[in-house]
């Protein structure tokens, strides 16, 4: 039952942040929504949720934070946006930068961990039945 009010209560807590912080929270409360029923088979369960988390990490971390202006008498303002990790985005005028690099390096390296999760948990089991096996 704790599971289920976990998931629910995240889910409401980034719904209500959703302009805010409760976009990460949001993801992973409704990825434990979808994946609850199969919380009791590992090989099913973690990899979506680990790449779930993982995308979540990378686009906060690839996505412009903070950014500042500047404007000259007379002239256009020039933006400059930074992420948490230093990449630099960079327009003149009414700028705006784009979310397009940390939803794609959030989609890329989601899909690397969701191979690679996968993969260790298809290897470890497989071991694990070699070694009862003989």
């Amino acid at each position: 039952m704790a599971y289920w009010l976990t998931s629910l209560a995240l889910i409401v807590f980034g719904f209500l942040g959703s302009f805010s912080i409760g976009r990460p929270f949001l993801l992973v409360g409704l990825a434990m929504l979808v994946l609850g029923v199969f919380r009791n088979r590992p090989m099913v369960f973690w990899p979506p949720m680990l790449a779930v988390i993982a995308y979540n990490i990378v686009y906060w971390a690839v996505a412009p934070f903070s950014c500042s202006a500047s404007e000259t008498v007379g002239g256009t303002s020039h933006t400059v946006c930074s992420s948490l990790i230093g990449l630099r985005f960079e327009g003149q005028g009414n700028y705006n930068p784009s979310l397009t690099p940390a939803t794609l390096a959030g989609l890329l390296l989601a899909g690397l961990v969701l191979v690679v999760a996968f993969a260790l948990l298809w290897w470890s089991r497989r071991v694990r039945r070699n070694a009862a096996a003989g």
